[in-house]
């Protein structure tokens, strides 16, 4: 399957909004490389990163398995309980576009378009991007 320009352009997007979003952590968050976490210890966000980097090795692989694993996982995340941190109207506006964006890159995947995935997941980050800028607010905490 050939990759459009407008499609590689926004795997470009993805790949710079992934680096950007790598160094991105709490300055507590110190990796313990020596046992393996489990996954049922790890945070939602935790998670949710997880996830995020198996759809965007699975865009990066045209690998249409990891990118509906990863759209499945995705989902999980937003109907744990842990994922409400907040009841403003905002952020339910913002967690219902993730689930709406990570619902597509579950269709995009079962339909084995790589266009509409990558569109998706640049969209699903940058409705986390705004969401975690929502949240560091002074006035939302």
């Amino acid at each position: 399957m050939r990759i459009t320009t407008r499609a590689r352009r926004a795997l470009v997007a993805v790949f710079a909004v992934a680096l950007a979003l790598a160094g991105v952590g709490r300055a507590d968050d110190k990796p313990n490389d020596d046992k393996p976490k489990d996954e049922k210890k790890l945070t939602v966000m935790q998670r949710k990163l997880k996830f995020s980097q198996m759809v965007l090795e699975g865009l990066a692989t045209n690998n249409f398995d990891k990118i509906g694993k990863g759209g499945d996982g995705l989902i999980e995340c937003v109907q744990h309980a842990t994922w409400k941190i907040n009841e403003t109207e905002k952020y339910v506006l913002y967690s219902n576009d993730f689930l709406r964006r990570a619902e597509g890159l579950k269709k995009a995947a079962k339909e084995k378009n790589v266009d509409a995935a990558a569109l998706a997941y640049v969209d699903m980050t940058l409705t986390c991007v705004k969401c975690h800028q929502y949240l560091r607010e002074p006035a939302v905490r």
